[in-house]
């Protein structure tokens, strides 16, 4: 229960609690969509047939990203891989027996895991590295991608499409960028006139202290101002 945040750990069984869902998207609770979720969810006609799951790379940089630097642990790839948003096709994570990979490894390095159940994946898909499919980092656009300068040239060109406030970066004034989108989002009423969202997002992007995130304002800006002038129908299901 305790091995980070308290219950982020259930994640892990999730394969098992709902058996009769095929997939799923997971994201923290500090996530904000800028875009509909549908995009993301057509990612899943991507994958290969070797893989059951999809994450960011926690960085690309290895000056940056926290694995290569003080990991003690096994972990994805060069740079390892942050799981704030991880799309589940949970019938073949059935199939591959992930539930019965989690409880071993947590007893085996829970000495040497401070992200819990994020390094516990990164242990499974270190030794699977096939079962993965590597999402853009406009999907999972956290202030690593930014605060050094633009660490995310996807974003940069397509917009940022999942804003990730880790480190509570939403509600201190570490990166007033993203306190600005998120500002303004949280006043948001359902109903009002959408525009007016973009207003308040330029309004509090113009007002913030400036940083290495708030000159890349146009990648925050892109996807939503292309959201909500395109007025997308609500999806039939």
């Amino acid at each position: 229960m305790n091995l980070f945040s308290k219950c982020a750990a259930q994640r892990l069984f999730i394969p098992k609690l709902i058996p009769h869902i095929d997939s799923m998207i997971y994201i923290d609770t500090d996530t904000l969509f800028l875009g509909p979720a549908d995009e993301l969810w057509e990612v899943f006609a991507l994958f290969n047939s070797s893989q059951i799951s999809a994450m960011a790379l926690e960085d690309d940089n290895p000056n940056v990203s926290w694995y290569p630097r003080f990991a003690k642990h096994p972990f994805y790839g060069k740079y390892g891989l942050n799981s704030g948003v991880m799309l589940m096709n949970l019938t073949r994570m059935r199939d591959f027996g992930w539930t019965d990979y989690v409880t071993p490894i947590m007893l085996k390095w829970k000495l040497n895991i401070p992200w819990g159940d994020q390094d516990i994946i990164n242990i499974i898909f270190h030794y699977h590295e096939r079962a993965v499919y590597i999402l853009s980092c406009r999907y999972n656009y956290r202030s690593d991608q930014c605060m050094y300068g633009d660490a995310c040239l996807d974003a940069t060109e397509h917009g940022v499409f999942i804003l990730h406030g880790s480190r509570r970066i939403f509600h201190n004034n570490k990166q007033p960028a993203f306190q600005a989108i998120y500002q303004a989002i949280e006043e948001y009423e359902i109903g009002m006139d959408p525009m007016k969202l973009l207003l308040k997002i330029d309004k509090y992007f113009s007002s913030s202290s400036p940083s290495n995130c708030g000159n890349l304002k146009e990648a925050f800006i892109k996807v939503p101002l292309a959201t909500l002038q395109n007025h997308y129908a609500k999806p039939k299901r």
